[in-house]
């Protein structure tokens, strides 16, 4: 890895791992989802307005396909740096996409890591992924294989999420993110710490919100992952790491989309210390068009309930984006803070309980093509 420079630390990195108690504590704040049980719309929904957050089970990721992109993966990063900036020229050609250490964005936010970032294109029926034909073709395929499965289970999420929401689309959210160019793979790595390295707690990745739609993580066994509870004062919390399962993000587009009854959530990553193994992990990114406009969708809106955010498009969030650092309010200057005394608990107790309408895209594995609802002529899309 290129040594630039040490990351800071976090400050009482592992609070809720001092005892077993709070350790509980912190397992029970984090919900878990059977996406393949009767309730699941109903329970996704209730994650993400309370969290943000939370832990998907029967996912429909073979769990082959994770196993062996982790394999490849911790052996791509175990190449020189010289190799591995080589083995990903072609990603490299269009910023910030390709191999990166250490410098996180180029506004600079630091972390103890390494990673792959790649574009996963327009075409959302293809598995080939633009930038990775330089990587190692045992790497390339394994990357094309799980994302064609990830991309599916986060249709399938995004449904459930409208569903849950009561839209009478089902795939109003999923149709804004397949197809739309602005899907992204990342790859991190984070080695552990040495002694003489930093103090203990250094950070992995800095704390932020995810500003696309949506984000689904998956990661090995060694942990580092925490997430911020809703709530001026609420602690952070340590997330068990489970390979088997996939971890859900709301993103700060789909905030917008609700007009805040779902909240993205803050999330960092305390890098591994001493005799821990290397943690790695694989989160895809799904966002809209460049040119779809983000506002809070009307059919969710109330009578008489006012916008929290004024409109704008995902590509001008995504360019606003890029030059502010990793901790930095996004959303600020896109809330409408003139709104009177709005309540986002209010907003969340409004939203609407699912109904029987249309599910146009009821069958999680069919693309967004078969949905053929047409959509209303004002709604705001996420960023």
């Amino acid at each position: 890895m290129v040594a630039i420079k040490a990351p800071s630390s976090i400050d009482h990195a592992n609070p809720l791992t001092k005892s077993p108690k709070a350790a509980a504590a912190a397992a029970a704040a984090i919900p878990t989802v059977d996406l393949s049980s009767p309730g699941a719309a109903r329970a996704v929904a209730d994650a993400c307005r309370g969290v943000g957050f939370f832990r998907a089970t029967n996912h429909g990721i073979p769990s082959s396909l994770a196993a062996a992109l982790e394999a490849r993966a911790m052996a791509f990063f175990a190449l020189p740096h010289e190799d591995k900036v080589d083995a990903t020229i072609a990603a490299a050609a269009r910023r910030p996409f390709g191999y990166g250490s250490r410098s996180i964005g180029s506004n600079g936010d630091v972390g103890w890591l390494e990673y792959l970032l790649l574009s996963l294109g327009s075409n959302s029926n293809s598995s080939s992924i633009p930038g990775a034909s330089s990587l190692p073709p045992s790497l390339r395929a394994a990357l094309e294989e799980y994302t064609g499965a990830v991309r599916n289970a986060s249709g399938k999420v995004l449904e459930l999420m409208a569903e849950g929401l009561g839209m009478q689309e089902r795939c109003a959210l999923r149709r804004m993110v397949d197809g739309s160019e602005e899907e992204l793979v990342r790859v991190n790595h984070y080695p552990p710490t040495k002694e003489e390295d930093c103090v203990a707690g250094m950070t992995g990745f800095g704390e932020h919100t995810d500003p696309q739609i949506i984000s689904l993580l998956r990661s090995n066994r060694t942990a580092g992952l925490q997430i911020k509870l809703q709530g001026p004062d609420a602690p952070w919390v340590n997330v068990a790491p489970d390979p088997d399962s996939l971890f859900v993000n709301v993103g700060d587009c789909l905030q917008v989309l609700t007009n805040g009854r779902f909240r993205s959530v803050k999330h960092r990553v305390v890098a591994p210390e001493g005799a821990q193994a290397s943690r790695l992990s694989v989160i895809y990114f799904g966002g809209p068009a460049p040119a779809q406009r983000i506002a809070p969708l009307p059919e969710l809106m109330r009578e008489g309930e006012q916008s929290l955010y004024r409109d704008f498009t995902w590509g001008e969030y995504k360019a606003a984006a890029y030059k502010t650092r990793l901790g930095d309010n996004r959303l600020g200057p896109y809330e409408l803070r003139n709104v009177a005394d709005t309540n986002p608990t209010a907003l969340i107790t409004a939203s609407k309980e699912p109904t029987a309408a249309d599910h146009c895209c009821s069958n999680s594995s069919s693309s967004s093509a078969a949905c053929v609802v047409v959509q209303p002529p004002h709604v705001a899309q996420v960023h």
